[in-house]
């Protein structure tokens, strides 16, 4: 961080003063050394009510736990607050979109939380304009601290003119620390912020307001973020005087040894330390999504705003409600003798701890549960036949005398739901969706669909990533998918598909199919042979995104990827309502050959 220039005058009454108390030099370890406690979260997406069955490895098992939800979170934040003189918490955005709770109060809930625990400040993220200006109108209002972006011009907005400021100022013992807000400028293209937004290009504005926070005196300087990960190494890269970036976007769990302890795999350490263009550190920090962890990292500065020390990590917040596989396959809750030897990992791991739930919090959920109930009796649409479900095609017992020749009736229209949200609720522009048949799990009955069915169709509510691969890559994924499933090694990797169409020989070799044919739908409507070096813009679920179910093609491609936040099961309701009836698909994209 470049010194303050401070004039004569001032020098010496800071000399005066410092020879007064005894101290030998105004700078260091003395007693304008300053220590902040920074807690930050990101990308919660309105998830409320914590995460039932998230997996982690514990003394090398599988184990299932129930994390995060805004009580467990609340809880964290005040004990936190508790222990430590000085503290901020930032919000690095999208804190809504992705759950009923959006769906059904369009951010009141998120908000009610927030406040109750009390955030500082909050950089608006793209998700926050995907109901347009009027609604982050309505965010500002109901948030009980700043909203800020300083790369967003507003001016041209009826709703939201001169209602978003560049930055806030906030006194935490006696210091001043500025923080500087900056959104994705694809916002522009991510989400719907409507005619009059203008998102300015980041790092100049990030430069401008750095420099006119220093002009008054300040040097503690935070940038809160929603660009991404690998965007923020750039920004610290470029522009001078930031001390920390708290950031947001890409999903992204920052740590080390402790999270690969317990089965996670960070992408970087925490902090992620950078230098700027004058040598001088920048410390990032991101605290991955959903409120699965609070990111707290300590920070020391001198007297001149340098930073002097750090330390923290983030910490994952979990329920001591445990399950792992026992014999036979099954999921059961663990013993005494086990969950007193899951408990003396989690003590000895400081990237983990069993937090219960804040009652005060708890409270404000239960004012929203019972609509959110209701909701799950809602029928969004209708089943014209039974749509079955089946992982992988051929005759399969469901004890209705069905053959499924070309496979499951509904995880084409899952498919289908994914690309048409993706390209008429995000503007993304995608070719085509890939999702496995173990991401469904289970039919439609003829008759009316729910909200309670969608879920149960998709209850992990895994958000749609959209990856760019190769024509060559998108038929290895595919075959792939095809090869695990068969194989037995998973069967729920079999890949159904929107806008594109393959076909599958089983009949040379039963025991190993072969992907003969891949065609993609254009935008004419006419089917044409995927091409090996053109890229195409595929959309997958988070956990495909990811390598799951050994979809390594997808989980190591190295081109375009973006996580819009759009859960599956939200984007399976809104295509439900737009359709208003789901029948069986003339052309789901499977043709299953067997030569019988």
């Amino acid at each position: 961080m470049k010194p303050l220039r401070q004039s004569i005058p001032t020098l010496l009454a800071l000399l005066l003063l410092a020879s007064a108390s005894g101290c030998a030099n105004l700078g260091g370890d003395n007693q304008q050394s300053f220590a902040i406690t920074l807690m930050h979260v990101n990308d919660t997406h309105s998830r409320i009510e914590d995460l039932p069955g998230e997996t982690l490895t514990i003394n090398g098992v599988a184990t299932r736990v129930d994390m995060a939800g805004m009580p467990r979170l609340a809880a964290k934040v005040k004990a936190v607050r508790a222990e430590n003189a000085n503290t901020l918490l930032l919000h690095a955005g999208d804190a809504v979109q992705g759950t009923l709770y959006f769906s059904r109060y369009h951010g009141t809930a998120e908000f009610d939380f927030l406040n109750e625990m009390g955030v500082d400040a909050m950089v608006i993220g793209n998700h926050e304009f995907d109901k347009g200006a009027a609604y982050l109108a309505d965010f500002i209002g109901y948030a009980d601290f700043p909203m800020i972006s300083a790369n967003i011009d507003a001016s041209g907005s009826p709703e939201l003119a001169g209602r978003i400021a560049p930055f806030t100022i906030i006194t935490v013992g006696n210091e001043k620390i500025g923080i500087i807000g900056l959104t994705t400028a694809s916002t522009a293209v991510l989400s719907s912020p409507g005619d009059g937004i203008v998102f300015k290009e980041e790092a100049a504005t990030a430069e401008r307001y750095v420099t006119e926070l220093e002009s008054t005196g300040i040097n503690k300087i935070i940038a809160l973020t929603h660009l991404g990960y690998d965007e923020d190494v750039i920004l610290a890269r470029m522009v001078p005087g930031i001390d920390i970036i708290v950031g947001g976007h890409t999903h992204t769990l920052l740590g080390g040894d402790a999270l690969r302890d317990i089965g996670l795999l960070p992408a970087g350490s925490y902090p992620t330390l950078v230098e700027n263009p004058e040598g001088d550190p920048v410390y990032i920090v991101q605290s991955w999504e959903k409120g699965k962890v609070l990111g707290i990292l300590n920070v020391t500065f001198d007297g001149d705003g340098k930073i002097t020390a750090t330390s923290g990590n983030p910490v994952l917040l979990v329920d001591d409600n445990f399950e792992q596989i026992e014999t036979g396959g099954d999921m059961n809750a663990v013993d005494a003798p086990t969950r007193a030897a899951i408990m003396e990992v989690i003590d000895a791991n400081n990237s983990i701890e069993v937090v219960r739930e804040d009652a005060s919090a708890q409270a404000i959920r239960d004012t929203y549960k019972p609509g959110i109930d209701r909701m799950q009796n809602e029928v969004i649409a209708r089943a014209g036949e039974n749509l079955y479900h089946t992982r992988i095609p051929g005759a399969d017992s469901l004890g209705a005398g069905v053959s499924f020749p070309s496979g499951s009736h509904i995880a084409p229209h899952v498919a289908g739901s994914m690309l048409w949200k993706v390209n008429h609720g995000g503007n993304r522009n995608a070719d085509l969706a890939i999702k496995a048949g173990g991401g469904v799990r289970t039919g439609i009955p003829r008759g009316k669909i729910t909200v309670g069915n969608a879920y149960e169709l998709m209850p992990f509510e895994n958000t749609l990533v959209v990856v760019e691969l190769t024509g060559a890559e998108v038929k290895a994924a595919i075959q792939g998918g095809v090869t695990t499933a068969v194989s037995g090694l998973s069967d729920g990797a079999f890949p159904y598909v929107a806008d594109v169409r393959y076909i599958v020989d089983a009949a040379t070799d039963p025991k190993h199919p072969k992907v003969t044919r891949v065609e993609i739908r254009n935008a004419d409507g006419a089917w044409t042979a995927i091409a090996d070096t053109a890229a195409y813009r595929i959309v997958v679920d988070s956990y495909l995104a990811d390598g799951g179910d050994f979809y390594s093609v997808i989980g190591n491609a190295a081109g375009y990827r973006y996580d819009t936040g759009f859960t599956d099961v939200e984007a399976f309701m809104e295509y439900a309502r737009e359709k208003g009836v789901l029948n069986r698909l003339d052309e789901n994209g499977v043709t299953w050959q067997t030569g019988n």
